[in-house]
């Protein structure tokens, strides 16, 4: 069964307005985004040549199917981004111990560590509160400094590094 003939998946687009079912999508944009540290124009090829190989495209439309699938890809270089942002170094994140840590006796429910986080860890009801740990930027804790109350608190770097060496020896990374 594994060398028999597939169907290749149905997706769509908007293209001119116009909802239009493309065969293959998700296969099209992966091999676009397995190129996309390569110039624009030539991951514009790459779409180009892999929507063709799965899909008809009218000379008339070619610009407008162009925009929308180089919108979907945008989009999905963002997502495969996001995706890799959850490994730290070969590391699964939620293994790494570190992000903020709210002192509610300090806390004076300012919200300036809400207002200033751009990964949304904190959330806000009359204190703040760390509800999304591991999408903390590893090593960063630049949300400290803007706590005027100083609530905000992290591993220190040496212990940042002591884990990473552990996590390092654990999956056989190399440093």
């Amino acid at each position: 069964m594994a060398d028999c003939y597939r169907k290749p998946r149905l997706s769509s687009l908007m293209v001119g307005g116009q909802e239009i079912g493309i065969a293959g999508l998700a296969e099209i944009l992966e091999k676009a985004l397995d190129s996309a540290d390569a110039s624009e124009d030539t991951v514009r090829e790459i779409l180009l040549r892999e929507m063709r190989a799965r899909n008809y495209v009218p000379e008339s439309a070619l610009s407008e199917y162009m925009k929308s699938l180089w919108s979907e890809f945008k989009n999905a270089r963002v997502r495969r981004k996001e995706q890799l942002d959850m490994i730290y170094r070969g590391v699964p994140r939620e293994e790494i111990p570190w992000f903020p840590r709210v002192d509610e006796s300090k806390c004076s429910g300012c919200s300036s560590c809400v207002e200033f986080c751009t990964k949304n860890v904190f959330s806000f009801d009359g204190k703040s509160r760390v509800i999304r740990p591991y999408d903390c930027i590893v090593g960063n804790s630049s949300c400290r400094r803007f706590c005027p109350e100083k609530a905000i608190s992290f591993p220190t770097t040496a212990e940042l590094r002591e884990s990473l060496a552990r996590l390092k020896e654990k999956y056989k990374l190399k440093s």
